[in-house]
Order: structure tokens, then sequence, then C-alpha cells
């Protein structure tokens, strides 16, 4: 049988003593060779993976030598495994280039993760200026952003720059649309500019901070927005250090930035040496030079490089952001997910709404019916009562808000019946909770007119007008049945709450608020304000001596420097340079009052002192252990529990404490007795119930209940306990092992009454 055409020819005879380096001489039948495969860069020959391989004859047979013609035919052995054979002898420099090169094959990763498509972009490179602004405002950011006399018009200036750099490094086409979300979240870092006020421009500087990526690249749904808004943009990270390597090898090459090096370093040299030597020669030309140098402290040094390496990836993974424009957004089309039925939408929000209908006729009830009906049915004052329910209300609010979501989520669409049950259950709920919000704005309201505005309460005024308008907001979307435009204009909302409040400047406005109205003003709290309240304090009508110690405060007098510097603390400053010139001094600790006179000055403060345990009347008391057996009773105060205080009381907010005890020698038996003012009569009726609810928990057993008071048994000690109220006035008083509870009772009683006619002395 003939070999096929195809099949490879014979080796020849005389192979083995061929030298390596002249071929033999093909057969003339033989097919032509076959093309020499192409060499890797390290000189060697590798196979083509993707090309196919070379058939091979099933029966092709290796070459053996003739057999003699007297001898049987010889069994064929099988064929032996294939050996490549080299073509020659591997030099030197060939073997070098082929370990070479598998050594490189081995050092490449087995396994690349693939890159990430939202943020991988293989073909952007930054422009040439963008990474060296990155790094200019991250050296920038670090010294200015945080000085240690305050934050001032140089934090301010770092946020818009870490807004201007991304907006610069975008394309042209995207600046357009971008710029209304700029100029809000531009607004919200240069509230550091003007307010001093701490929270205020915390608020605000965070709130900057979480909205930059957002203005950067928008995105349509919530998911997008709340994935934005809480740094999902740290992602792209690693790709943005890739994109600013990309923009260093695009540029000519590494020598010119070494050229620049040298040129910083050289300039520097000569600066150093020359200025040196002049500073030698002339006395004045050397206060010059330490007055330009900055103190350098190798901490502070060292603090704010780490901060610049903060920085610095910050502001370079913004500008790729705004290059990428990443979307977040759920790549599910809208409104392919499950939904609920007609009735299992209006069944749960009709009951809602008749629940919520219930409960605005109740109020309307109360608040036509004013003071006199809350007095008569709940025993409260009208302020009491609106402080009460107040944060129940909020929270109704919020939760409600969180129900409309989910219910416009899963609700119906498919029919015209379906969408406009869905209008009208989600509007009507929405229409509602804006009545409960308005019910407990006026609740606020009544509250502040009774006892004045602080920083929480103007807090608690700007969020409840924030969910009024969300709930506006989602009524509109409720109508249209669409929600693209939601997540913008909720975020935008809040950001221009913020500004709302930073414009109305906080400080100022409870000062003149509480300086307005009809009650007692706490100057001590007032002067705790911050610099934006200064020139309403400069205005008010107050006497010379408080004006000056509320404008005058050691800490404010302290010189900022140019980056800490705000336009609250310049106008305060300028208002105690003038009253300085004032012949009245003020000095809390020093010699224009003593402390004890100062704060005697408060209504009650006088009450609280340790000596008062001292005054009060202990003959029924003494009477009483008599009846133990003791006829020698007598009863002494106890020194050690001797204690009095009219700083505020960290865990129960009271605003004066005293506390008296009394022993005898004779007899087991103890007097105890706590006695707690607060800032008004709702904070010591919050007391005194958070007492009944201790008291239940330590196995006191509860005899006789009121609204005021409160008496207690203990049941694993033998003891008595008396407690009540009289306006912001808390008594209780402990009686250990008494002779018998009705005897307990009545001395308790009678202690109680004469703390509460000695302190009404005082206020």
């Amino acid at each position: 049988m003939s070999e096929p055409a195809d099949s490879p020819a014979p080796r020849p005879e005389n192979a083995e003593t061929t030298p390596a380096g002249t071929p033999s001489e093909p057969p003339r039948d033989a097919a032509p060779a076959a093309p020499r495969r192409p060499e890797t860069p390290m000189g060697d020959s590798r196979p083509d993976h993707p090309a196919d391989p070379e058939p091979v004859p099933a029966q092709a047979t290796p070459p053996r030598p003739p057999a003699r013609a007297e001898a049987a035919p010889a069994p064929v052995p099988p064929p032996p495994a294939p050996h490549p054979q080299p073509a020659g002898a591997v030099t030197a420099a060939e073997y070098q280039r082929q370990a070479a090169y598998y050594a490189q094959l081995q050092r490449q990763p087995r396994f690349a993760p693939p890159p990430n498509p939202r943020w991988h972009r293989p073909d952007e490179t930054p422009k040439p200026a963008i990474i060296v602004l990155v790094i200019a405002v991250a050296l920038f950011g670090a010294w200015a952003a945080f000085h240690p006399s305050g934050v001032g018009i140089g934090l301010s200036l770092t946020g818009i720059a870490m807004l201007a750099v991304p907006l610069a490094a975008g394309h042209r086409s995207d600046l357009v649309p971008r710029l209304p979300g700029a100029m809000l979240v531009a607004a919200l870092w240069s509230v550091a500019a003007f307010r001093d006020a701490g929270w205020v421009v915390l608020l605000c500087t965070v709130t900057a901070f979480l909205l930059t990526p957002v203005a950067l690249a928008p995105q349509r749904r919530f998911s997008g927005a709340a994935v934005t808004v809480f740094m999902g943009w740290l992602e792209g990270l690693a790709e943005s250090f890739r994109w600013a390597k990309r923009g260093r090898r695009a540029r000519t090459g590494g020598g010119s930035s070494m050229r620049n090096l040298w040129v910083v370093l050289v300039t520097a040299a000569l600066l150093l040496v020359f200025g040196g030597l002049f500073a030698a020669a002339d006395s004045t030309f050397a206060d010059l030079i330490v007055r330009l140098m900055p103190e350098i402290d190798a901490a502070e040094v060292f603090l704010r490089l780490v901060l610049a390496a903060v920085l610095f990836p910050l502001v370079l993974v913004w500008a790729y952001t705004a290059v990428v424009k990443p979307r977040f957004d759920s790549e599910r089309p809208e409104g392919e997910h499950r939904t609920v039925s007609r009735f299992e939408l209006s069944v749960p929000l009709g009951a809602l709404n008749l629940l919520f209908v219930a409960f605005i006729a109740v109020q309307l009830r109360v608040f036509l019916g004013g003071e006199a009906y809350v007095m008569e049915t709940a025993g409260l004052t009208f302020a009491e009562y609106a402080r009460k329910g107040f944060w129940q209300l909020s929270f109704v609010a919020a939760l409600a808000l969180a129900v409309i979501a989910v219910a416009a989520w899963l609700a119906p669409k498919r029919t015209k019946r379906d969408r406009w049950a869905a209008r009208i259950l989600l509007g009507t709920l929405c229409a509602l909770s804006m009545v409960v919000i308005a019910s407990a704005l006026y609740r606020m309201y009544t509250y502040a007119e009774t006892y004045g505005l602080t920083r929480m309460r103007v807090w608690i005024f700007t969020v409840e007008i924030w969910l009024a308008v969300l709930f506006a907001l989602v009524i509109v979307c409720c109508w249209k049945l669409r929600a693209g435009w939601l997540p913008r204009a909720v975020l935008g909302s809040g950001a221009l709450a913020l500004l709302g409040l930073a414009a109305a400047n906080r400080d100022a406005l409870i000062a003149r608020y509480n300086l307005d109205h009809e009650h007692a003003v706490d100057l001590v709290y007032l002067s705790g304000l911050s610099d934006d309240a200064a020139p309403v304090f400069a205005d008010a009508d107050l006497s010379q001596a408080d004006r000056d110690c509320v404008l005058d405060r050691e800490e404010r007098d302290e010189e900022r420097a140019l980056l800490a510097w705000n336009l609250g603390y310049q106008r305060a400053l300028d208002l105690r340079e003038a009253a300085a010139e004032s012949t009245t001094a003020c000095d809390w600790m020093g010699t224009y009052q003593s402390y004890e006179d100062v704060q005697n000055q408060v209504s009650g403060n006088a009450f609280f002192t340790a000596d008062r345990c001292y005054e009060f009347d202990t003959t029924k008391a003494a009477a009483m252990f008599r009846q133990l057996g003791h006829e020698a009773a007598v009863l002494d105060s106890d020194d050690a529990l001797r204690e009095a205080s009219t700083e505020l009381e960290y865990y129960s907010d009271a605003t004066g404490t005293l506390y008296c005890g009394y022993s005898s020698e004779t007899t087991e038996a103890y007097l105890r007795l706590e006695v707690k003012r607060f800032a008004d009569a709702a904070g010591a009726s919050d007391a005194i119930e958070q007492d009944l609810l201790d008291a239940a928990g330590m196995g006191y057993e509860a005899t006789e209940l009121a609204d005021d008071s409160f008496t207690g048994i203990g049941t694993y000690n033998d003891d008595y306990r008396y407690a009540v109220v009289d306006e912001e006035l808390y008594v209780s008083v402990f009686v250990i092992h008494p002779p018998d509870d009705a005897a307990a009772d009545e001395v308790a009683r009678e202690f109680a009454g004469q703390v509460q006619s000695r302190y009404r002395e005082f206020a």
C-alpha cells in the first residue's frame, strides 16, 4: 500500500552521520516543505494554538532497515513516542533569551479580574494640567481646611476647589447640565466663610461632601442616588490611578518631569544659600525673613502630609468620576417588578387614612378648645401638652413617608382604575401627613413661645418644614405616577433647607427671639451662642454690663489666622473692640461679680447650698425614731451625704440639686432627702414618671399614685418613699427602717412641705 501524499518523508539512513548544519537532500517526490513557524521574541519557536493541528495518518509507520530475503517478516513494533529533534546546537545567548522569556511568562498573573465596565475607560486620558491641579488642591486643603484656630474661608476654598477641578476635568458638553447642582454644592461649601456657628457649618460641609459626587455624576433613580451619596464612587479608586498613569505615559516622557524637579531643587538651593548670607549680613533683613517664615512643627507637618495623602486620591477619583460619569442606577427597567392587586393596596391604605382622619379630628377639638380644654382633660398646661406628643408626631410623619414610598412601588398601574386608586389613596395619605406635620409644628411653636428658642428647636423646625416639602413633592409624583426627577428633588430640597438655615443665621435668630419675647432671659445660654449673634446683642435693649458679658468671652478674643477667618467672627471682633472702650468691665469670675453672686442671681439658685440641710426641722422625724424604743434618738446631718450644686446634672438634666441625710447613733433608722430643680415643669414631670418606673424595677410597690406625687414601699428593704412635684421642683424623701408606714408617710410629707416652702422663699 502506498503512503498518502501528505505523510512525512522517511528519515534518511545517513541522518545520524549527516552534520547538523547540512540538511539532507529531500526526495524528489516529497511534498513541499511547510513554511517555517515564527519565532518568539526570545528566539525559540512555539506552536500556534489557534491553528488546526496537522493531520497525522493513522497507518504511518517509521522507517526500518531492509530485512534479509530468507528471513521471515518481523512483527511491526508500536510507533515510538515522538521526540522533538533540535534543529541545531543551542548557543549560550539563545539559552539566556529562552530562560528570560519563560521567566517573564511565569511572572505574569495567571488570572486577572475583568475590568469594571462602570469605570473602565481605557481610551480616556487626563488633561495635562489636571493631575498637577489635583496635587495642588490636596496640598492646599491639607494646610487650609482645618486650621488650629478654627474653620473658615480656608475650608470653603478647599471645598470649592475640590469641586472645580473635577468640573474642569470633565468634557465641555457636560458642564452646562452640571451647573445647577454644582452651584448648590458650592453654596454649601461656602457657608464656612460666612457663618461661625459650628453645627451649621458642620451640617453644610458634610452635606456638600456627600453631594459633590452626585453633582458630578447625576443619577435617575433612588438606588443610584443612594449608592452615590453613601460613597459608592470609592470602587473607582483603582481605575482613577490607572487613568492618571495613562496621562503620564501620554506626555512626551519622564525627562521633562525630572528636569522640572531639578529646576525646583536648584532654585530652592540658590534661595537658601543667598538668603542665608543676606540675613547674616543685615539684621533688618533677618527679622523680615523670620516674620515671613512660618513656625515649623514636625508633628503638625507630618499630620498635614497625611491629610494631603488622603485628599489626593479623593480629588482624583472625583475628577475621574466627572470624566466617566458612572451609572449606579438599577439596570431593571421601570415597572418590571412585582405589584399587588388593587384590593391588597386599598385595604391597608384606606384603614390608615381613616386612622389619620380620626386623629386629626381629635387634634382640632384640642386646638379649638385651647388651654382650658387641655387643663380639664389632661391636667397639663398647653405648652406641656404640646411638648409631650411632638416626637411621636414627628416619627409618625417620617414613618408615613416610608409607607408611601413602599406602597407607590407596589401599587398596580396596569389599568386606568388601578392608577386612579393609587392616586387617590396615596395622595390622601400625603395630605393627611402634611396636616400631622402642621400639628407638630404648631406644638413646637407653642412650646417655643413659652420657653424660648434653642438650637435644637430651630433644627427641629427646619426638619419638619423639609418633611412637609417632601410630602408636597410626593403628591406631585403620585399624580403623575412617575418619579424619575424625585431623587434629585429630594437631595436638592434638603440642600436648600440647610442653606435656608444658614441664611437665617440660626444663632442670631435665637438671640433675637429670646430677647424680644416676654419670658425669662437666660443670659448664660445666650452668651454661649456663636459670634453670629453678636450684632443682635449689640442692638438689644440690655444694660451695658449684660451686653459686655454676652459679647466678652475669653475664647472669642483669640486672634484667628487668615485661613480661619469668617464673616461672623469679623463682625463680632469689631463689636468687641468697640465694647472694650467702655468703662464697665465684665468678668464672670473676677471683680465685676463673684461666681456665687452671679449664680445667686438666677431664680432659686441660692437655695441649693450644702448648708441648707442644717436648716430643716427634724423634730417630727426624731419623734418617729423614738417610737422604735430609743428615747435619746437625735437626728444629726450626715456630712457624707450633704451635697448641693447648681450645675447641670448630666444624667437627669436637673439645673439644681440638693442631697441631705439624717441619722442617729442610737438607731439604724435613716432619713434621706433629694431635691432637684428642672428648667420647667415638664422636665420635673418627666423625672417623676421615670423615677416611678425605676422604683418599680427596684422593688418598690406603689401605694398611692397621683399626677404630681407617688408613694412607694420597699419590698426588699424596709424603707418608705414619698415623691412630689411642685412646678419645676422635684422632692423625694426616703425613710429607712421606719416603725410603720403611717408614721413614715406623715414624716415624709411634712419634710417635703418644708423643702417646698423654703425653696419658694428664694425662687
